[in-house]
Parts: structure tokens; sequence; C-alpha cells
């Protein structure tokens, strides 16, 4: 059973926390086969502003866009539960309190290379309670300390600074296929090099207020058969309740509720 109040208060106090098998061993399976049959098409692809050190990292761009089943496990109540608490606009107003108004910012698959550098995603340190972004890596195959498992700096998220990259404060955070690992985005955090050189597939998903950009265009790229499927929540957590306005003959307002889902 899950204990939502030790959870949050890890991740206020840690910057993180990890839940054991949260992943079904037939979801997890089936997942990676989307991820890795996906990938062999776009294996060949040159994508722009990569920086170099991705260079040995497989990654698959915008899950969203690829299979519905990648938003249907954000539509899960454990993970909304937690969302909600760290990211839901309390003054959103166009939905109800108990709705979910955060919005998915990123979602990738990665399975990692070289070692990547103590960083935070939140783009600016800050400190303080509040966070408006965080991580949550499903983990589709074992992470370990030889294949470039993610490494942290517990409680760093409140330092209200950017990393220190020698810090000896690091935390391995190893885990096996199906487990879930959540982090606010001021953590900071990185990963070991893979020296095993085999694949270690983890789900990134970027979660955020609404109001922070996305980093990629979402609504206006979400093909057509895969939005029939989503429900209103989903559609919301996409962003299409929270596209500006062309004008303001179009509305005043960039948030908005179910309404304008068709």
């Amino acid at each position: 059973m899950w204990n939502y109040k030790k959870m949050i208060k890890e991740i206020e106090k840690n910057g993180y926390c990890k839940i054991n098998n949260f992943l079904s061993e037939r979801i997890n399976k089936k997942l990676l086969l989307i991820i890795e049959k996906n990938y062999l098409k776009k294996k060949k692809t040159k994508y722009s502003g990569v920086p170099s050190r991705d260079g040995e990292d497989k990654i698959l761009y915008n899950l969203q866009n690829k299979d519905y089943n990648f938003i249907k496990i954000l539509s899960d109540k454990r993970i909304i539960k937690i969302a909600k608490y760290f990211l839901n606009d309390p003054y959103y107003r166009f939905l109800s309190d108990d709705k979910p108004n955060y919005i998915l910012n990123y979602f990738n698959a990665r399975s990692s290379g070289k070692k990547l550098d103590l960083h935070i995603d939140s783009w600016i340190p800050y400190g303080g309670k509040k966070t408006h972004m965080m991580q949550f890596v499903f983990l589709l195959e074992d992470s370990t300390e030889t294949n470039g498992c993610t490494v942290v700096v517990r409680g760093s998220h409140a330092s209200g600074k950017y990393t220190d990259r020698n810090s000896k404060k690091i935390i391995k955070l190893t885990g096996v296929a199906g487990d879930l690992i959540i982090w606010d985005s001021r953590l900071w955090h990185g990963t070991l090099e893979n020296f095993d050189k085999k694949s270690r597939w983890a789900i990134v998903t970027t979660l955020s207020s609404w109001w922070i950009k996305q980093a990629m265009d979402m609504p206006r790229s979400l093909p057509k058969k895969i939005y029939k499927k989503c429900s209103n929540f989903e559609k919301q957590l996409i962003g299409y309740c929270s596209i500006p306005p062309k004008d303001e003959l179009t509305r005043i307002n960039t948030k908005c509720g179910y309404e304008v889902l068709k």
C-alpha cells in the first residue's frame, strides 16, 4: 500500500524518493518493446542541437507522439496524487480544485552512455518548499553502478544554488525494471558512465506547473489518432488547456477549462 505522506515528506526533505515495483512486469515489457521498435526506426535520424556528451546515448523523443500507452501511464492515480500536491496551481479557477492542472513538459526515453555531470532541470536554482517542475523516471531495465545509474546530492534542491560538480556527497540511485524514481527538478543529479555498454532504458518524464513553457510544441504535434484516445485530463496534460490565445478577440486568458477541448 502506498504511503503518500511518507513519499511527499521524502521528496520535500531529500529532493527525491524511489518507489519499488511501480510498473507491472507486463506493462514494463510492453513499453520497452514499443521503445525499442521506435528507436530502431529513428536510430539514424540527425537531430539539431544535441549536446556532444549525448553522442553515445540512445534517446527517443516525444513519447506522447509515439504511442498512447505512454500517456496512459501518466494517468495513474498514484502519479496524479503526488504531482497535484507539488505542481497544481491552487488559483487556476478554470478547473475545479479536484482536477489536475499541471502539464507535461518533456517526455523522452533514454539509455545513457557517457557520464552526465551534476545539473539541475529547473533551469534556475531557487530556495523554498515550492517546486514547479519534477521528474518521474520509470526504469524499464535494471539501473546499476556499472551501466550508468542516476546519482543525486541529497537535499540539494533546497540549496538555492547551481551545482557543485566536484561534490563528494553523491548518492547512487540503483533500481530494477519497474521501479519509479521521482525528484524535484532543482535537485543536483546526473548519471555515471555506462561501462557495460548495454541498454539501460528509462522513461524520463518532466511534469511542470501549467505556466512553464513546454520544451516541445506538444498540442500542435500530437497525432490526431492519439488525441482521440485521450481523456479530458490527458488532453489538458498535453497542454490543450493552456495554449496562449492568438489575440484578445479569441480570449483574454491563457488558462482554460475542458470547454476548449473537442
